[in-house]
């Protein structure tokens, strides 16, 4: 059985926009990325420049509450799969708590870890990432895409019905600090 679980958290080296627009308006998509965090080998500690960086993403958050904004957390696969899916928890936990920080509301989040498991880049430092992007599809989708990518977890703030999950009505949970849940697979 592998852990699935979604985490904000990132130690920022870059941040990479892709052109932030408003996803409440006529756009035709349904999702687009936002940016990429890199952190230093075995971290996940934000940078001092993550604050800055992460500016346009909370603008973009806060404009389109409908919108998920997921965290997809990767590693290179120098060391234990497991220590590099928990490497990739704390890096979207640290992102997350700065989304939070800035006023991005925390049930807007959704995790995607994939930690070495997920499609590699050029070199492992750029393997060391968190890829930002948003959606509007439903929960039930993101899982899919998530584990269809080889990740390991996924993890999402308020509890939900498989009706919500699947995207059939909206959530009716109470918005209160609660426990993450996760999907196991």
């Amino acid at each position: 059985m592998r852990y699935l679980s979604i985490s904000l958290a990132a130690s920022v080296a870059t941040l990479v926009g892709s052109g932030v627009a408003a996803a409440d308006g006529a756009q035709s998509h349904r999702s687009a990325s936002l940016g990429e965090l890199t952190f230093p080998f075995d971290s996940a500690a934000l940078g001092p420049e993550a604050p800055a960086a992460l500016d346009s993403i909370v603008a973009f958050a806060v404009a389109n509450p409908r919108v998920k904004i997921v965290l997809d957390a990767h590693t290179d696969p120098i060391g234990a799969s497991d220590y590099n899916v928990k490497l990739a928890i704390r890096r979207a936990e640290a992102v997350r708590t700065q989304l939070k920080a800035t006023g991005v509301d925390g049930n807007q989040i959704v995790f995607a870890i994939y930690g070495e498991a997920g499609a590699n880049r050029a070199s492992y430092p750029d393997d060391r990432r968190v890829t930002i992007w948003w959606t509007r599809e439903p929960l039930a989708a993101l899982i899919d895409h998530t584990f269809a990518g080889k990740g390991t977890a996924v993890t999402w703030g308020p509890p939900l019905t498989v009706a919500q999950i699947q995207g059939a009505t909206e959530p009716v949970a109470a918005r209160q600090a609660r426990p993450q849940h996760q999907v196991f697979r």
